[in-house]
């Protein structure tokens, strides 16, 4: 049992099955214990730890600090909350909160003080938010009220049931159903409430949750047809550990969406490519052109190592790695699969006019040596692709080293997704993003130390 605080860890609602594996490889790399405790509701009084159809989870964790790190690391989460009581009423509520007394550290007139009074699937009116402080006056808070920079914030968390989540009702009780519901303890919708401080972190550094927008593809100089969108990109740089002294690679690189997030976390990074042409941009000819124009907008240049244009399965590498050491601390890609650009991989579609020595243009020069020579190239099937990373992975990895990437599956009724495996790999966390019809999956796999 770890000892420490209970946290309420207010979570954005986006992209919930990716929400727990983040959390879990944010306090790995934090090096943190942590605790997910059941988090209880009027529905479920025990409540479950894994509900993320919910945004908030109870988590319990060392220390302030601690909490702070995992919001600067997480993109998951949008706030932290020391929890002072939770409760299906008010009533229930002060009761606890009495009981408790977590507010007595801050009863002096020394510390200035805010209250948050905030409705989650329901819009708190403010003759509401300033009767419900008036409520907490037992409290005996005698700082003054400060909007800006209070020492202390605390506040009511109100979670409601979407209205999605209502179970459409016949007769009277749709009547009821569609009538305007009155807020707290007496409206059917009310889940929970959760009473506590908020956590913020002073130290002026970017919170995770910040970096997708300074990542939103919108305000990006340099993008592509299939470039990873920003959530995305963080949640993966934090799957694969990313960080101050990591050196991470993207095999499948294109406009460099994985190397600005990875290189933003603090870690060094490399990206290769079969198309050069999406490395350099359309202009290369110019000093800041392509991936190099957005890594200068991000001020991320000195973390940016190279890129460097080969296919994957004829790889400069010479040396087989695999043993006590490799070369980079991660891998993480978004491979082509088909969807919106396909895999490829050199040689002729046609085997039979496959060349073996170069081709000779009219002026003696090689073809391949032209400023516009294009390779040719033929397809590349997810199967061999898949195999082929996880291989190329094994032997370029450093011992505990992660591979993430992403793999795309059809949503059929009784279809079975197949996991990749591979002998020095152990399955970390996998998480789904639904398009309808299809869907892709991430996967993060941890290379076996030898």
């Amino acid at each position: 049992m770890l000892d420490g605080r209970v946290y309420v860890l207010h979570c954005a609602h986006s992209h919930t099955d990716f929400r727990l594996p983040e959390i879990e490889a944010s306090a790995a790399y934090l090096g943190m214990d942590y605790e997910l405790l059941r988090t209880p509701s009027r529905r479920d009084p025990v409540g479950v730890t894994d509900d993320v159809s919910r945004p908030f989870h109870l988590c319990k964790l060392p220390s302030d600090d601690a909490a702070k790190a995992l919001l600067h690391r997480c993109s998951c989460i949008r706030a932290v909350w020391e929890l002072w009581a939770c409760a299906d009423t008010y009533g229930e509520l002060h009761s606890r909160n009495q009981e408790a007394r977590m507010y007595v550290p801050w009863q002096s007139s020394e510390y200035s003080w805010k209250a948050l009074m905030q409705g989650f699937h329901a819009a708190l009116p403010e003759k509401r938010r300033l009767s419900l402080i008036e409520s907490f006056a037992y409290m005996g808070l005698e700082g003054p009220v400060r909007m800006r920079g209070a020492d202390l914030t605390w506040g009511v968390l109100e979670e409601y049931r979407r209205p999605s989540d209502d179970v459409p009702a016949e007769g009277p009780e749709a009547e009821a159903q569609d009538a305007p519901a009155e807020l707290g303890d007496s409206d059917p919708r009310l889940l929970q409430l959760f009473l506590g401080r908020k956590i913020k972190d002073r130290s002026g550094a970017m919170p995770a949750r910040d970096l997708i927008d300074v990542l939103n593809l919108k305000k990006r100089r340099y993008i592509g047809n299939t470039s990873m969108e920003s959530e995305m990109s963080v949640i993966m740089a934090n799957m694969a550990l990313a960080g101050p002294g990591k050196f991470v690679y993207d095999p499948f690189a294109g406009t460099g969406s994985m190397l600005y997030a990875c290189s933003i976390f603090g870690a060094f990074s490399f990206g290769s490519d079969i198309d050069g042409r999406m490395l350099r941009g359309k202009n290369p000819s110019q000093k800041d052109s392509g991936i190099v124009q957005s890594a200068k907008q991000y001020g991320i240049q000195g973390r940016l190592i190279d890129t460097a244009v080969f296919d994957m399965t004829r790889a400069p590498w010479r040396t087989p790695f695999r043993g006590d050491v490799g070369i980079f601390d991660a891998i993480v890609t978004d491979p082509p699969y088909g969807v919106r650009a396909g895999a490829k991989r050199l040689g002729k579609r046609n085997a039979e006019l496959q060349r073996d020595e170069p081709f000779i243009m009219p002026d003696g020069m090689p073809s391949h040596m032209m400023p516009d020579y294009v390779p040719p190239t033929k397809p590349y099937h997810l199967s061999e692709l898949v195999t082929d990373l996880l291989e190329y992975a094994s032997a370029l990895l450093n011992p505990g080293g992660r591979l993430v990437f992403w793999l795309p599956t059809m949503n059929e009724e009784k279809a079975e997704t197949s996991i990749p495996t591979h002998a020095h790999f152990d399955l970390v966390a996998h998480s789904i993003q639904d398009f309808g019809r299809w869907s892709r999956r991430v996967r993060t796999f941890l290379l076996i130390p030898s």
